[in-house]
């Protein structure tokens, strides 16, 4: 889909021209109208190689781009403890002392704010399944076991942000909210599904905890009927997939007029996050980046010469031109390339 679109779209236009291109490719490419992550991703990493293109030959960061100073460094979360905290692997916790324990190494690493998905994981190790519908005895004692020990881990001046994945139902959601209200939750993540935004509004018009969602949305037009129904509490837009840079930044805006935050969602390589903190340092809204346990992965942080990482949970923002990224020699041999002679 890249190929396809940069060579009917992109190619031989004027890098600077980024809204003429992002209209041309959501008008002109026919698919893009019924929307999806394959198209708008595609449409989301040419957006963002125009701004990075433009911030170079221009000598400043997208974010000055934009109109913004550079921020303060901006607050961060450890995300998804359910899979530990640390370095060098991922492992699917079950015993609720070693959610605690994962809880104390974020918070001795300087996080006031962890994310955790209590209900991933089923108390054998494996990946948790039937989780719509009304949970089990079973499945709430879990959870509060679990919520109880990672708020005992990050300690009462701290905020947790619980996870759900669009895993439950919106019946599940709201037990899994009433279980936990009284943990000092920040934000409920994903209570449901997005396919109609009925069961999503629901959960959030009963939930005792504010909600958060949005990122399996595409477009300023996705997120529109929920910011309109007034059921999220802050909307987490991936920059990979809504659009690009150029997108989200009218996403930002636009919740902005319904007094609503931003929190973009990041769960890809370093180059996603370095897109995300240009996102967030330049809107009016920002609530709080995601450090995704991903991102301290040597197969993540080889990828390129950077190696962005938070200090004392707050990340700085780059001030290189454009994205500031550069691919590692070694990661760019390993790539597959792929010769296309025409693309019709």
């Amino acid at each position: 889909m890249v190929l396809a679109l940069g060579q009917r779209f992109v190619l031989g236009q004027d890098p600077f021209s980024t809204e003429t291109i992002w209209e041309r490719m959501l008008r002109k490419s026919f698919w893009a109208e019924g929307g999806g992550p394959v198209v708008f991703g595609a449409m989301s990493a040419l957006d963002a190689a125009l701004w990075d293109i433009k911030g170079k030959a221009l000598g400043e960061p997208v974010h000055r781009l934009l109109g913004a100073d550079t921020p303060q460094p901006l607050r961060c979360y450890a995300s998804q403890l359910q899979f530990d905290w640390n370095i060098e692997s991922v492992v699917n916790l079950t015993d609720p002392a070693r959610y605690r324990d994962a809880a104390i190494q974020a918070r001795e690493q300087g996080y006031d704010c962890v994310k955790v998905d209590p209900l991933m994981i089923a108390s054998d190790g494996s990946r948790a399944a039937k989780l719509r519908g009304i949970l089990s005895p079973e499945q709430r004692r879990l959870v509060r076991s679990r919520m109880e020990a990672i708020r005992e881990g990050i300690g009462m001046d701290a905020d947790i942000i619980l996870e759900l994945h669009s895993f439950t139902s919106t019946a599940g959601a709201l037990q899994t909210a009433e279980l936990v209200k009284d943990l000092g939750i920040l934000f409920m993540e994903e209570p449901t599904h997005y396919n109609g935004p009925r069961a999503h509004n629901r959960a959030a018009r009963r939930s005792p905890v504010p909600i958060a969602a949005g990122e399996r949305l595409y477009t300023r037009w996705g997120f529109l009927p929920y910011l309109e129904a007034e059921s999220m509490d802050m909307i987490q837009p991936d920059v990979g997939l809504v659009g690009g840079i150029s997108e989200a930044v009218k996403i930002a805006h636009l919740a902005h007029t319904f007094d609503v935050g931003v929190q973009a969602h990041i769960c890809g390589s370093p180059l996603a996050t370095a897109i995300a903190l240009q996102f967030e340092a330049a809107i009016p809204n920002f609530e709080i980046h995601e450090h995704h346990t991903y991102a301290l992965k040597s197969c993540n942080r080889d990828l390129f010469e950077e190696d962005l990482q938070p200090k004392s949970g707050r990340f700085e923002i780059p001030t290189r031109p454009g994205f500031g990224m550069t691919l590692a020699p070694d990661a760019e041999a390993k790539m597959v390339k792929t010769e296309v002679s025409s693309m019709g």
